[in-house]
């Protein structure tokens, strides 16, 4: 089915965020003294299918997902998502038992929020026609 106007717009606001912060980036490394890490490359590595199953796609599902998958990997710090890192994570003690939470880029969980906000509609119905196509419904 085709993709209104209104989904692709929605989806492309997260994705121009996400590709500005990597030109961005990579501007940064290319003109500064600053060195890419191999979550950086990964990060690279990574946009490139979000790229190609735009374009060369009939529809925008897979990038959609692919955008999410890319946003929570960035969110858990597996692919550096600013040139510089910034994460958190909180910790729990009772007693001398300290439980640490996973670090959290906040910034690019802000963004992973937006993101399912915005394509909160689109995502529901992927997962409504791969339930429909499986039969699971």
């Amino acid at each position: 089915t085709p993709v209104s106007k209104k989904r692709k717009i929605l989806f492309f606001i997260p994705f121009a965020i996400v590709s500005i912060i990597l030109l961005y980036s990579w501007l940064l490394f290319i003109f500064s003294d600053n060195i890419p890490s191999f979550s950086h490359y990964l990060r690279l590595i990574f946009f490139l299918p979000i790229i190609y199953f735009l374009f060369k796609g009939k529809t925008i599902k897979k990038p959609i997902i692919l955008t999410g998958v890319y946003l929570v990997l960035a969110t858990i710090n597996i692919l550096s998502f600013f040139p510089f890192v910034f994460t958190s994570s909180l910790n729990i003690s009772i007693g001398s038992f300290t439980l640490f939470t996973p670090a959290i880029n906040a910034l690019a969980l802000l963004i992973l929020i937006i993101y399912s906000v915005l394509n909160f509609d689109s995502l529901v119905d992927i997962y409504l026609d791969y339930k429909e196509a499986h039969g699971k419904l």
